[in-house]
């Protein structure tokens, strides 16, 4: 059990970390800024699905592979300590197309 939970971690990080030849992270300042403001994160609000035809869905799906843990691995501290890291990873999955749209 320890193990496979070390394995996610890890692989978590990696992909959170890799960086290609580029050497710079597939999400931007701007593309936090915006998914911050339209979906509103929030530590103190209760956690909700957004519409996946919202601007917050539309933010989340600008971002290079709807990479969520590259948005949170960019945020500041005073971000950290405001918006709920849980619910921004958590908006890839609650963005993603569902069978119907595809």
């Amino acid at each position: 059990m320890f193990a496979g939970k070390l394995v996610v971690i890890l692989l978590a990080w990696t992909i959170i970390f890799y960086q290609p030849a580029i050497g710079r992270l597939p999400c931007n300042n701007d593309e936090k800024k915006e998914i911050l403001r339209e979906c509103d994160p929030l530590n103190s609000t209760p956690d909700y699905t957004p519409s996946r035809q919202s601007a917050c869905c539309v933010a989340v799906r600008k971002v290079q592979g709807t990479n969520m843990l590259c948005i949170a691995s960019i945020l500041s501290l005073a971000d950290k300590a405001k918006y709920s890291v849980r619910k921004i990873v958590g908006l890839r999955d609650a963005c993603a197309p569902s069978l119907r749209d595809a």
